[in-house]
């Protein structure tokens, strides 16, 4: 109940903040005082030069693929992707590339699975997953037009993507954070304890991020120093812990769902009549893999030889 209370009175303060700035840029709030002038913001590159963040960045860069092949390693394993190669082979590159590109595009991007589900659960991840987009666009943009990391106003293209992607991404996992607390069968006994972490550090990150903006239109240079500081340790966080949180899956359910969708245009070519009678689509790799592992165990004096898979109705 606390979190809830907190995150809903963070998120609509946030918001309130925003629709300020937005009145005072206007004009329309000129004489409040305790507003923060637009147009003030200082040059954090003179604190934090821009080489060394990239040197952090690639440091830090290089431990996460690091942990992410690692990660991925277990998960090709026991999906046996590179087994059902043979299998996928025969479709051919166009249709290889069509089931990738659907995949891809409609059931990671538009979340069209979510969408078939629930309408009210693909809102909810919509909103996190666009802002959290929309997050790494101006991140990506702010690099590449300002580089040396000069002052900009509040309406610079960059701060309005960052702060919409915030705000969106605020409100989704506030949502997210209540139902976490509030259902009881969100506890799935399995990833309930990286469910919360990645939806704590998550939104930490994005609230150090919105008080470093509005610090940074303010005169508390040091404060911003410490500010930015902070919002940048707490990114680094976010992604060192990716493969251990529920953050990887924004790595893992794309490769999930290309898998799902492969498997599911073999059986519809039926190009592969041994898996065109399986019970369901994709089950008959792992099954393979199953199976010559208990032969393994079973007859290890035979060594390693071919497991021929039978259907039945």
């Amino acid at each position: 109940m606390i979190w809830a209370i907190v995150a809903t009175l963070l998120t609509a303060g946030i918001a309130l903040y925003l629709v300020l700035l937005l009145l005072i840029s206007s004009g329309s709030l000129t004489s409040l005082p305790f507003l923060i002038p637009l147009g003030t913001s200082i040059n954090l590159g003179e604190w934090v030069k821009p080489e060394s963040i990239d040197l952090s960045a690639a440091i830090i860069g290089t431990v996460i693929l690091v942990l992410l092949i690692l990660f991925f390693r277990r998960w090709f394993r026991n999906s046996a992707a590179l087994r059902q190669w043979k299998y996928i082979r025969s479709l051919g590159w166009r249709k290889i590339a069509k089931a990738i590109w659907t995949a891809l595009f409609q059931d990671t991007l538009l979340l069209a699975s979510v969408r078939k589900r629930s309408l009210k659960r693909w809102v909810i991840h919509g909103l996190v997953l666009f802002g959290f987009l929309f997050m790494a666009l101006a991140t990506t943009l702010a690099a590449l037009l300002n580089y040396a990391d000069a002052p900009h106003g509040f309406w610079w293209p960059p701060r309005i993507i960052g702060n919409l992607g915030g705000l969106s991404s605020l409100i989704g996992l506030s949502i997210i954070g209540w139902r976490l607390v509030r259902d009881p069968y969100e506890d799935n006994g399995k990833t309930y304890l990286a469910d919360i972490t990645f939806v704590f550090l998550l939104y930490l990150t994005i609230l150090t991020g919105f008080a470093t903006e509005f610090i940074m239109y303010g005169t508390g240079v040091t404060l911003a120093h410490g500010s930015f500081l902070v919002h940048v340790l707490m990114v680094s966080g976010l992604f060192l812990t990716l493969p251990f949180t529920r953050f990887n899956h924004i790595l893992l359910t794309p490769f999930l769902l290309i898998l799902t969708k492969l498997n599911q245009t073999i059986t519809a070519e039926n190009q592969v009549p041994v898996i065109s009678d399986e019970p369901a689509p994709g089950r008959h790799h792992k099954t393979e893999r199953l199976a010559e592992d208990l032969q393994r165990q079973i007859f290890p004096q035979e060594g390693e030889s071919p497991v021929t898979l039978r259907y039945f109705p």
